[in-house]
């Protein structure tokens, strides 16, 4: 486990409501609060895992951290620096910093970019490097994540890999950068179990390696166990329960904590 140092995230009472359209009869638009006041806070260096089921509001914290939905009410403190409303180039400056891997690794790549052109593209947005060092950047992160030799995947484009490797692609786009935080949502959500591990392996690799700080989204505790060292339980836009991994596994407090772990047999304890 990592050496744990400052805090590097802070939420405070996060608020969150999506309205629907009105019908066409010109009914009211109906509110759903997404998140309910929600605070938490991560460490430098951690992994920390966010787990709920569909529609608890777990990937609506990973966006609004990421600044690709903006909060009702609430503050979001990174790195002690207040990013509740940044807009312009101190937006730009922290995406820098803080990167995002998707769920849906297909639906996240052009299908019109060749694997280079999608690694590369961060680096043109953010002006780093010449051609050769962002073909030396591109070569790196590439192995790193498996696809090597990375020159035999540069023109290849999404529908010509496997899910596995897709996902492998987005990750590398992640690490172009060298993100000091990296919000992974449901990342192995669509790939079998072999698959899943070799991603928790590069994701824990990488944290390792750079020292990279996680917030893992999922729907699994087991997959949360695996790979976190706190983890936090969101039941219907409220945070009910937050520990270290075996605490929540071996001790769960809420009762919805509790009906989780009894979802997955091997975490029960046999009878006496």
């Amino acid at each position: 486990m990592q050496d744990i140092k400052s805090e590097i995230l802070r939420i405070e009472h996060l608020y969150k409501v999506f309205k629907s359209g009105r019908s066409f009869l010109g009914s009211t638009q109906k509110e759903v609060v997404a998140l309910n006041r929600i605070s938490l806070s991560i460490n430098r260096g951690e992994i920390f895992g966010l787990v709920g089921e569909s529609g608890s509001g777990k990937t609506t914290t990973g966006r609004l951290i990421v600044k690709l939905e903006e909060p009702d009410d609430g503050k979001m403190l990174f790195d002690g620096r207040d990013i509740t409303s940044i807009k312009g180039k101190a937006l730009k400056g922290f995406r820098r910093k803080v990167q995002m891997i998707f769920q849906d690794p297909y639906q996240s790549l052009n299908p019109y970019f060749s694997l280079y052109d999608t690694i590369s593209e961060p680096l043109l947005v953010h002006n780093i490097g010449d051609i050769k060092a962002r073909e030396d950047v591109v070569r790196q992160v590439m192995t790193s994540v498996g696809l090597a030799p990375a020159d035999d995947f540069f023109y290849r484009y999404p529908h010509q890999l496997s899910g596995g490797q897709r996902q492998r692609v987005a990750i590398a786009r992640t690490m172009v950068l060298k993100p000091e935080f990296i919000i992974a949502d449901e990342p192995t959500s669509m790939l079998d179990a072999t698959i899943s591990i070799q991603i928790f392996n590069i994701l824990s690799e990488i944290r390792k390696k750079h020292n990279a700080t996680f917030l893992f989204i999922t729907h699994s505790l087991a997959a949360a166990r695996y790979l976190c060292d706190r983890i936090a339980v969101i039941y219907r836009g409220e945070l009910v329960e937050t520990g270290s991994a075996e605490d929540i596994i071996q001790s769960p407090q809420h009762p919805y904590t509790q009906a989780l772990v009894e979802a997955h047999p091997r975490f029960r304890c046999p009878s006496p």
